[in-house]
């Protein structure tokens, strides 16, 4: 009885995986990159993350060109609105964004500065996608217990800090050149 309740658990559990692949495979099949790119550039922001409203001054982060350290508070004191992207090298979408953050550094507003903030990462893969990219824009490497203290537990996120170090809005996910330029406008309309 109860190898015949196991086995219709376990083909139960395998129903609901394989229903559940289906439904992403099928509501993303007709997507081109070009609608991709549409439908972000209409995202905004999601619903209250638990790290809006903490402050990244204190944090000490390391230059990944020198690996001097150095405090966030230096970065985000000199810039109304600082985006911090935190990617890893081993993460596919932080790869696939990191292109349209390029996209976005060459344009930027007045005012904004785009960081990367790597996070649980080795140093030479981090470096060979920086260097394959041809990153433009400053990139500092997190202490270990960075994600857990901003209660962070996916990748890429990025965060928008205003002049004071506090963190206004938080995005999870994926973004296109497109998508941060409609976040940063929305976080300026909100302050």
């Amino acid at each position: 009885m109860k190898k015949g309740l196991k086995i219709i658990l376990v083909l139960f559990l395998i129903s609901i995986v394989g229903f559940s692949v289906y439904k992403v495979i099928d509501i993303n099949k007709f997507q081109t990159k070009d609608q991709f790119k549409e439908q972000q550039g209409k995202q905004s922001f999601q619903n209250s993350h638990p790290a809006t409203g903490l402050n990244v001054n204190d944090e000490t982060v390391k230059t990944f060109a020198t690996e001097e350290s150095t405090n966030l508070q230096e970065v985000t004191s000199k810039n109304d609105i600082t985006v911090i992207n935190l990617f890893a090298s081993w993460c596919d979408p932080c790869k696939r964004e990191m292109p349209e953050l390029v996209k976005y550094a060459k344009n930027k507003e007045n005012g904004v500065e785009l960081v990367g903030l790597n996070v649980k990462d080795k140093r030479k893969p981090a470096e060979q996608l920086i260097h394959d990219v041809n990153v433009n824009y400053s990139i500092y490497v997190a202490q270990d217990d960075f994600l857990k203290k901003f209660k962070t537990y996916n990748i890429p996120t990025t965060l928008f800090v205003d002049k004071n170090g506090e963190i206004k809005k938080v995005y999870l996910g994926e973004l296109s050149e497109k998508t941060l330029n409609n976040l940063v406008t929305q976080v300026k309309e909100e302050n």
